[in-house]
């Protein structure tokens, strides 16, 4: 028959030592753990606000141009409109029932300075105001229009990155 050994109080108490040492060990461990990476890591400030939109830089590009930066789309100072200075080119357009691909952009198509639809393809209707989102992932528009002639395409600020554009029939 086999003896049995029964648990003493001393290696209870071993244990228990044993366990208590691996503990503060590792709480140690998590502790300088957490303190070097917040010595080392410091978090960005995100900018406050978007860049201004440059108006006074802004082409019409689309089909109609190759989607240059062509100086006859160029967009213009023109009147005031609801006390807020808009910008205005006139486009000769050829009424074939097919829709024109647009943008408004700067030279460089700079992300920030890119004004399109909020999604692909959005439509731009005769004489109804459109709001552009000027960012990078913004849409190509498309107006289709109703009759060969020249059309005023007028854009003015609305908000940090939003453009209010309406189209015209000159």
């Amino acid at each position: 028959m086999s003896k049995v050994k029964s648990p003493t109080l001393l290696g209870f108490f071993l244990t228990g030592v044993l366990v208590k040492k691996l503990l503060a060990v590792l709480l140690c461990c998590l502790s300088l753990t957490a303190c070097s990476s917040r010595g080392g890591f410091t978090i960005p400030e995100l900018p406050s606000s978007s860049p201004a939109i440059e108006f006074e830089n802004m082409y019409l590009r689309g089909v109609f141009n190759w989607w240059e930066a062509d100086p006859s789309y160029k967009f213009a100072r023109s009147r005031l409109i609801d006390n807020e200075a808009a910008w205005s080119v006139d486009v000769e357009l050829i009424a074939d029932g097919q829709p024109y691909d647009f943008r408004l952009s700067d030279a460089n198509w700079t992300p920030s300075q890119s004004c399109g639809g909020k999604y692909k393809g959005q439509p731009a209707m005769l004489g109804t105001t459109i709001y552009l989102t000027c960012e990078q992932g913004s849409e190509n528009l498309q107006f289709t229009p109703s009759s060969t002639g020249v059309y005023r395409f007028v854009i003015r600020s609305a908000g940090s990155k939003e453009v209010a554009l309406k189209i015209t029939k000159v």
